[in-house]
């Protein structure tokens, strides 16, 4: 009996041991089980604090980046004018010399500023523009007489006066349509860029128009014929009417019939497709400029000296209530062509033929009595006039190009055409012979300077004047001039 209890005395023992180990290895398995969870715990934690703190840098760059992104779309908004700018600056000496008398003009300086702007407004709209500024320090004038058509751009009258030279709007209502408004770019045009070392800056030849005016243009551009780069344009415009002597615009209520000049323009421009002839351009255009007037002041008035050189006497005159004479219409028909790297050579060329004819002469019989008296035979040149002008250059190197321009104008000449600091003569009005050799020197990319010398021989007086006939004449002008050009 004694050995059976204790035999189940072992036996609970042996269970109540086998039991207390079995819970110690799995309180052992627990622990190293909620050890496992704790160190998941912690590095869960861990990277919990890692994501917040890159959540955080994240949040930071995007708000960065969002003001990046505000400030460049700022920025673009800004830039989506560009703009330019052009300095040139001239030292010249000028010869005149008339029949009995030479004057001689020395050590004259002139400047002109362009700030040039254009913008891509859409896709469909595009906006150019620049205002300019001209500045000579003294006298640089071939007369006396207003330019009219010209506002602000001569050299006679220019000062520190910043004013619009273009400021127009292109609008195409498909690619093949192109409608134009504004001031036009009708100033250094084909007929200008070989002197002056630029490519094409305006629409209209320099031989037919070199003067400020507002007009609206609709231009053709046929896809079929794009490979000539063909354009058709027409054009109704207005030209300044305004009297410089006296800083003051035409007055709008007054006749209504010379209260405006109005200007009709047609033109057909294209390539002509000669294989490896290089760039080229071809242009004929017209221009019909109607109500032709010349702003002047009541009372006395001073026209050119003619005959011996004396100076006009001045006499009373009765105008227009708006002291403007009209001296009718004036029409002008050009062919321009120029090429440039003419089959694969550094030489490049232009030929501009020119017509002009007066018509509808209204100069009054007191103003034509006072013209008589001064010398001069008759009013307004109804009558044929004829220019030829040609020019060449060639670029021995990048840095080296020396051109040659040679102008003829008959008697009754005129054209639509004003001095500027790099024509101060305004050889396209010459009624006689002009020869220009000039040499330019680039200097890098931007800059370049030129050394020029023009020659003018008057063969008939009255040049820059539709008006007063032209009587013969033997006066000559020479001009040397250096200027320093720069573009950017």
């Amino acid at each position: 009996m004694k050995t059976k209890f204790s035999i189940i005395l072992s036996a609970c023992i042996f269970s109540s041991s086998l039991f207390a180990q079995t819970a110690d290895d799995e309180i052992t398995k627990l622990q190293k089980q909620l050890a496992k969870i704790q160190a998941e715990l912690k590095e869960i934690r861990k990277e919990r604090e890692a994501q917040a703190k890159q959540n955080k840098e994240v949040k930071e760059e995007l708000a960065d980046l969002s003001d990046r992104a505000d400030d460049n779309e700022f920025q673009a908004a800004l830039s989506k004018v560009k703009f330019g700018l052009e300095f040139s600056n001239a030292l010249s000496n000028t010869n005149y010399k008339l029949p009995s008398t030479t004057y001689h003009a020395n050590n004259k300086w002139m400047m002109e500023l362009h700030l040039n702007m254009n913008a891509d407004i859409n896709d469909k709209t595009k906006f150019y523009g620049r205002l300019s500024m001209a500045k000579n320090w003294s006298q640089m004038g071939w007369s006396g007489t207003p330019y009219d058509l010209d506002a602000g751009r001569n050299t006679r009258t220019s000062g520190p006066t910043l004013y619009v030279d273009r400021a127009y709007l292109d609008y195409y209502i498909t690619p093949e349509w192109i409608a134009t408004i504004g001031r036009q770019p009708g100033t250094d045009g084909p007929g200008s860029n070989l002197r002056n070392n630029a490519l094409r800056q305006s629409t209209y030849p320099a031989l037919a128009i070199n003067a400020l005016g507002d007009a609206a243009v609709i231009t053709y551009k046929p896809e079929s014929l794009q490979d000539y780069k063909v354009a058709i344009r027409a054009a109704y415009g207005k030209t300044y009417q305004w009297d410089e002597e006296s800083d003051r615009v035409r007055d709008w209520m007054s006749d209504q019939k010379d209260a405006d000049a109005n200007l009709y323009y047609a033109a057909v421009e294209g390539e002509l497709p000669i294989k490896g002839m290089g760039d080229n351009l071809l242009l004929l255009n017209v221009a019909y400029l109607n109500d032709f007037s010349l702003p002047l002041n009541n009372g006395p008035i001073a026209l050119p000296a003619v005959g011996n050189g004396k100076a006009a006497i001045a006499q009373p005159v009765v105008l227009d209530d708006d002291g403007v004479v009209n001296l009718g219409n004036l029409a002008i028909a050009n062919l321009h062509f120029e090429n440039y790297k003419t089959f694969g050579t550094n030489f490049n060329y232009f030929v501009s033929l020119g017509y002009s004819h007066g018509s509808n002469n209204q100069i009054n019989n007191t103003l034509l009595a006072i013209l008589k008296t001064q010398g001069f035979n008759g009013g307004f040149n109804e009558k044929d006039g004829y220019a030829v002008h040609v020019g060449g250059r060639y670029d021995f190197t990048q840095a080296l190009k020396v051109g040659y321009e040679f102008f003829w104008g008959s008697r009754y000449w005129y054209t639509m055409s004003r001095p500027s600091i790099n024509d101060p003569l305004n050889i396209r009005m010459t009624r006689g012979i002009a020869n220009d050799v000039y040499v330019i020197y680039q200097l890098d990319r931007y800059q370049f300077l030129r050394l020029s010398y023009t020659n003018i021989q008057n063969k008939w007086g009255n040049r820059g004047l539709p008006l007063g006939g032209a009587k013969k004449e033997k006066s000559r002008a020479d001009n040397v001039m250096l200027m320093y050009n720069v573009k950017f």
